[in-house]
């Protein structure tokens, strides 16, 4: 069983290119190319604007899920349930 150990599989081996980044959701965490956002409430990592929190001091939201916690006092559901019929 020695050629278990050799090939090096791509998971940190090496001082190569292929880094996974680090995402934090706080806000006061300096960002660089090795750390990116991430939103506190649905955790997505795209948007198109970050927000700050008001219900959670110190903690990012995406676009959605910021204007949401504005405009409703609450955070954003994962789910919305099908409150609408047919007009």
């Amino acid at each position: 069983m020695g050629g278990m150990m050799g090939g090096g599989g791509g998971l940190g081996g090496g001082m190569g290119g292929g880094f996974v980044p680090i995402y934090t959701d706080d806000a006061s965490t300096k960002l660089s190319d090795r750390v990116r956002r991430r939103c506190f409430n649905c955790c997505t990592t795209d948007t198109s604007t970050w927000r700050r929190s008001s219900l959670n001091p110190g903690k990012v939201l995406c676009n959605k899920c910021g204007l949401f916690e504005r405009t409703h006092s609450r955070p954003r559901p994962e789910q919305f349930p099908h409150k609408r019929g047919p007009v």
